[in-house]
C-alpha cells in the first residue's frame, strides 16, 4: 500500500487527517505599539525639553530644570503637538502593511487580490469582507491535506479529509479499505462537522415546500476548496 499514487505528495497514503482543533488560525500579528504609537503631549513635550541645551539661556539660572510656562515652553509644547500627530499618523501607517491590522486601505488590499470573491456572496459586510482578504491570502500556499484543514479552521469550520483508493487486483485485499469504482482515487472526501441541520415540523413546516431533513451547507468552502483543488481531483463534500 505505500508504493500506491496518492492525491497529495509527501501525505500518508489514504489518510485520513484528525478533525482540526475548534477555532484553528494562523498566529496571530504580535503587538508592534509601543510608546510612540499614540504619546501623550505632556510627555512628549517633556522630552522635546530634555534634548534643549544646557546653560542659563535655556533653562533657568543654575541650569538645573526648565521653565515650562515660559514663552520658550510654549513653544516648544505647540512644536510637541504637531509630532504627536505625526507619531500616531505613522504608527496607523504601519498597521495597513498587514491584512491582519489594517484600518483604512481595505479597498486597496481587494483591488490587489482580485475581491470580492463570488465565493463570499456579492454583499458583504466589513467583516466579512475583511475574513474573504485573510482567506485569499492564506489559500495562496495550500498545498498538503494539512494545509486544507488549517484553511478550514481559519474559516470557522472543522473538517477531516479521506483519500480513498480504488480497487486493484494483486494489490487490495477484499474487506480492506480500498474501495470499487475506478474513477473514486481522483476524489478526497471533506467531511464538514457541526453543520445546523433543520427537520420538518408540524405546524411550522409546509408539505411541497420543506424537506423532511435539510443540513446547512458550507458553500463558501465548498466554492473555495474546489477552486484550490489540484486539477486531476474532485472534492466531494460529505455532510453526513
Amino acid at each position: 500500500m505505500s508504493d500506491r499514487p496518492h492525491l497529495f505528495p509527501g501525505e500518508p497514503p489514504a489518510a485520513a487527517l484528525a478533525l482540526a482543533p475548534a477555532g484553528v488560525t494562523l498566529p496571530a500579528v504580535p503587538d508592534t505599539a509601543d510608546t510612540l504609537s499614540a504619546p501623550g503631549l505632556d510627555d512628549l513635550t517633556r522630552s522635546f525639553y530634555a534634548l534643549l541645551p544646557a546653560g542659563a539661556a535655556w533653562r533657568s539660572p543654575d541650569g538645573a530644570a526648565f521653565e515650562e510656562g515660559t514663552m520658550l515652553g510654549r513653544f516648544w509644547r505647540a512644536i510637541a503637538g504637531d509630532f504627536v500627530t505625526l507619531y500616531r499618523g505613522l504608527f496607523g501607517l504601519s498597521l495597513e502593511s498587514t491584512a491582519a491590522t489594517l484600518v483604512d486601505s481595505l479597498e486597496d488590499w481587494e483591488d490587489e487580490y482580485g475581491l470580492p470573491d463570488p465565493c463570499f456572496g456579492e454583499v458583504q459586510t466589513r467583516h466579512q469582507r475583511l475574513r474573504a482578504l485573510l482567506l485569499k491570502i492564506r489559500s495562496g500556499a495550500t498545498l498538503t491535506v494539512a494545509d486544507f484543514i488549517a484553511l478550514a479552521g481559519s474559516a470557522g469550520y472543522e473538517i477531516s479529509i479521506s483519500e480513498p483508493m480504488s480497487f486493484e487486483c494483486g494489490v487490495s485485499q477484499c474487506g480492506g479499505a480500498d474501495q470499487m469504482g475506478g474513477a473514486i482515487e481522483y476524489f478526497w472526501i471533506v467531511k464538514v462537522s457541526g453543520v445546523p441541520i433543520d427537520r420538518f415540523e408540524s405546524g411550522v413546516s409546509q408539505c411541497g415546500v420543506d424537506a423532511l431533513t435539510d443540513f446547512g451547507r458550507a458553500d463558501d468552502l465548498e466554492c473555495l476548496f474546489r477552486r484550490l483543488a489540484p486539477a486531476w481531483t474532485m472534492p466531494i463534500f460529505d455532510y453526513s
